[in-house]
C-alpha cells in the first residue's frame, strides 16, 4: 500500500525512526500531549470529572483503562521529560 505522506517519525526518546502507526509512537505522542496539559487538565485526563451533582461526566484514564495505565503514562511522561532535559 502506498501512502501520500511519510509514515515514520523520529522518536524523542530514542532518536530513532519509528512507524507512526506503531504502539510505541502512540504511547510517545500520548505522553507529549499530557506534557502540554495544565495541572488541572492532567487531573481530569487521569481521574475524570463529576458534575455539580456528583454524577460522573468524564471517567478519565483511571476509569477507562485502569490504574496501571495511569502509572504507565506517568512513567512515559517522566522518561520524555528526562530525554528533553538531556537534549538541551
Amino acid at each position: 500500500m502506498t501512502y501520500s505522506r511519510d509514515t515514520t517519525a523520529i522518536s524523542e526518546l530514542t532518536g530513532q525512526t519509528v512507524s507512526t502507526w506503531s504502539e510505541e509512537w502512540r504511547i510517545e505522542t500520548e505522553a507529549r500531549t499530557v506534557l502540554k496539559m495544565s495541572k488541572q487538565e492532567r487531573d481530569v485526563f487521569f481521574n475524570g470529572r463529576k458534575d455539580e451533582n456528583g454524577k460522573t461526566i468524564d471517567r478519565g484514564v483511571i476509569g477507562i483503562r485502569g490504574p496501571k495505565a495511569v502509572e504507565d503514562i506517568k512513567a512515559m511522561v517522566e522518561r520524555l521529560q528526562e530525554a528533553r532535559s538531556r537534549s538541551k
